[in-house]
C-alpha cells in the first residue's frame, strides 16, 4: 500500500474505473490511491489535472 501511494507523490496516479468518463476533450476520473481528480493524457499515463488545463468536471 505505501509504495502505489509514494507513486501517487511522484504523479503516477491509478482510476477508479466506475469514475472514468469522457468529458469531451479527455478521459477524466479519480485515482483510487489518492482520490485526486485526474486526467488521462494522449501520451497515455493519468496525471493529476492542473490548473493550465481545461476545468474538469466534478467525478461522482
Amino acid at each position: 500500500m505505501l509504495g502505489s501511494r509514494l507513486l501517487c507523490l511522484f504523479n503516477r496516479h491509478r482510476p477508479a474505473r466506475e469514475t472514468v468518463a469522457w468529458n469531451g476533450h479527455a478521459f477524466v476520473g479519480k485515482c483510487k490511491r489518492c482520490d485526486a481528480e485526474i486526467r488521462r493524457r494522449d501520451e497515455g499515463g493519468w496525471r493529476r489535472q492542473t490548473a493550465t488545463e481545461e476545468p474538469i468536471f466534478k467525478v461522482q
